[in-house]
């Protein structure tokens, strides 16, 4: 059963609780916009299936920048051919490309999850490191506004932190792990980009919740986070900076050991630890099997809908594990999946009242979120009204990450200023705070409705 939450939203313009109120008795107006249907994808920032094919940071190509949005239909890009030299620090002209990436990506319309690499056998030299992570820090502040997530990266093979089988030089000490990750949080510090880890137990090691010295031996974990950073104190603010991402999602019992199975019942202490947090931090990643090797029902279906719910998915590789996404699309569910990744907001209702001049108005939202997750960046929704060529804007102050997934949530504005007589168009804008003139960031909503950057309601009459 869908629940309903009833939202206090404390703004400028005097909102308030909605619960007990009689709409028809102040002379609104109410619109309850079609949803589109759920196996409809809609083009939204920070969410679905990501290209892993088309984007090269060292080699900056407008056309394969273009594809990943205007040919996928893709919001979310990984810069899979992005290694970073193993045998030299990184120059000034590999800083001038990568930037040169970071505007391509601007340009495109297109957010990043963001891992730098060395290699697949192994790392680089740990001064190398250590210098690179400087060079970059500058880096990535000045572009956190198109980099949706930072993978911590940098150590291991493939960046994740473990020198399984690796063949060159490598670091996954504790040490160099807590170095990485507070080189990163402080570069990205003052953005709303999390740091995203690959093994959940080095976060709460980070953090000084447990300690171990062998992922064998890995105590249970620590009780997960409860709020979005600007909730917590200075001191518990990193907890909602740091998030997870799995390379191995529903490939094993264990997720090919992306949760400590030491003893047996750790896999599902530590699962229900990433989940739970996941409620608030961005989190995703690829399969890396055709399917669950230890019970391959776990991934199939119905059953991959429900994990993706209970994990709050908001990203996946749309090129990998090749033969999990083609049992998916066997299954009929990969439409879904497509559609839910990450939020999904859809209009239940809109209503406002009808003021006559010079009198203050109230505007009403009840929105639904059919994701898998609910909106983990806080946007700005602004009320848009025109008339004949004037455009009016009034900032609501509601904040959408209150719609957890699969509940809906009622948003309520009062004391809205005063309008001029005639008929104005009257509509919805949710917008990147950091890209607020771009369309390319704005939220749409899953609803049949007029669409361009606002999402159009209905129309106000002033009198």
């Amino acid at each position: 059963m869908r629940k309903t939450a009833f939202v206090f939203i404390t703004t400028i313009l005097l909102a308030g609780c909605t619960s007990g109120q009689n709409p028809a008795a102040e002379n609104w107006l109410t619109v309850e916009p079609a949803p589109l249907p759920l196996t409809q994808n809609v083009l939204n920032p920070g969410r679905g299936f990501y290209d892993a094919a088309n984007i090269d940071l060292w080699n900056p190509d407008a056309d394969g920048y273009a594809y990943v949005r205007n040919g996928r239909g893709l919001t979310l890009a990984y810069a899979d051919a992005t290694w970073l030299p193993s045998d030299r620090v990184l120059t000034q002209n590999d800083l001038d490309t990568l930037q040169e990436g970071f505007d391509l990506a601007r340009t495109s319309g297109l957010k990043l999850i963001l891992r730098f690499r060395y290699s697949e056998n192994g790392d680089a030299d740990w001064e190398t490191i250590k210098t690179d992570l400087d060079l970059l820090a500058p880096l990535l502040a000045k572009n956190a506004d198109v980099i949706a997530v930072m993978q911590a990266g940098f150590l291991g093979r493939w960046g994740e932190w473990h020198c399984w089988q690796a063949t060159e030089v490598c670091h996954d000490g504790a040490e160099e792990k807590a170095y990485v990750l507070d080189r990163l949080l402080d570069a990205l510090d003052g953005t709303d980009v999390p740091v995203a880890v690959r093994y959940s137990p080095d976060k709460s090691r980070y953090l000084g919740d447990i300690d171990f010295d062998d992922y064998d031996a890995v105590p249970p974990p620590p009780p997960p986070l409860r709020g979005f950073a600007d909730q917590l104190n200075e001191g518990e603010r990193n907890r909602a900076r740091i998030a997870h991402h799995n390379d191995c999602f529903l490939s094993s019992a264990d997720d090919v050991g992306t949760y400590p199975n030491e003893p047996p019942e750790r896999i599902e202490e530590w699962r229900n630890f990433v989940y739970a947090e996941n409620e608030y931090l961005p989190y995703g990643g690829e399969s890396c099997a055709p399917a669950d090797a230890d019970d391959p029902a776990r991934s199939a279906g119905e059953n991959a809908l429900a994990e993706m719910e209970r994990a709050h998915v908001d990203y996946l590789n749309a090129d990998y594990h090749e033969e999990m996404l083609a049992g998916w699309k066997r299954d009929g569910v990969y439409d879904e999946i497509a559609a839910r990744l990450g939020y999904r907001l859809v209009v239940e209702s809109a209503a406002w009242t009808k003021p006559q001049a010079d009198e203050a108005w109230k505007f009403r939202l009840s929105v639904r979120n059919d994701g898998f997750a609910r909106l983990k960046r806080k946007y700005d929704v602004v009320l848009v009204l025109e008339q004949a060529g004037t455009t009016k804007e009034i900032p609501l102050g509601f904040d959408l990450r209150q719609v957890a997934a699969g509940e809906s949530a009622v948003f309520e504005a009062d004391g809205l200023p005063p309008l001029p007589t005639g008929a104005w168009r009257l509509g919805l804008a949710v917008r990147d705070p950091a890209l607020p003139d771009r369309v390319e960031y704005a939220i749409r909503f899953a609803n049949e409705l007029d669409y361009d950057g606002v999402n159009w309601l209905g129309s106000l009459e002033v009198k």
